[in-house]
């Protein structure tokens, strides 16, 4: 079977599409250094085994559907997050939505059915603080037992750091909140106008 390359899916993969994969998840808002480094651990990961690389995110971020008054603006449509994902050299994008019925689903669930049943995940590559399933139950612990079950490995990338500052979503929107632009772009790595505006 030919391997997919550059595609875009907006759900889960069909039974038989996606066969294997390296797979890392995030939402990406912002595409951060820290983001790049889940990507390029990836690409690594996918590299060696001979694997497509497939980033998968959700739509629209999670506390929107979780806590809406509490969702925080968005600073990059999920357009410029596939298109920065393919531009770092990522095979495929899964756009995942988030919906209610996704945010009450199990971690197990999530692992089972669509890592493992809809993608062939083979290595699974996410940052040290991340979770999934129904409230968050499903921190890395939880995910290298599921790989040890489904004979995939996790590979736990640490949080980046620019001096006293966490790379995340969250610090770009602190600094760009404070009028601080050039804060803003040391975390992301780049100076991305996009951003700039949709802050504005």
């Amino acid at each position: 079977m030919m391997e997919p390359r550059r595609r875009v899916w907006g759900s889960w993969p069909e039974p038989g599409e996606l066969e294997r994969s390296v797979v890392t998840i995030g939402v990406f808002d912002g595409f951060h250094r820290g983001h790049v480094a889940l990507v390029e651990a990836a690409l690594a990961a996918g590299t060696r085994r001979g694997s497509p690389t497939v980033l998968l995110t959700f739509d629209p971020h999670p506390l929107a559907v979780l806590a809406p008054a509490q969702a925080p603006r968005q600073l990059l449509p999920v357009d410029d997050r596939v298109e920065h994902a393919f531009a770092l050299g990522v095979d495929c994008v899964v756009v995942l939505p988030f919906t209610a019925e996704l945010a009450e689903q199990s971690a197990t669930d999530f692992v089972e059915q669509g890592l493992v049943g809809r993608m062939g995940v083979e290595s699974l590559v996410v940052g040290s603080n991340f979770r999934c399933g129904r409230g968050g139950e499903g921190d890395v612990d939880h995910l290298r037992r599921a790989g040890r079950r489904h004979g995939f490995d996790v590979r736990v990338v640490d949080l980046v750091r620019r001096g006293e500052r966490t790379c995340s979503s969250t610090e770009v929107r602190r600094a760009l909140a404070a009028g601080d632009v050039h804060d803003a772009f040391d975390v992301l790595g780049r100076h991305d106008p996009r951003i700039a505006a949709a802050a504005g």
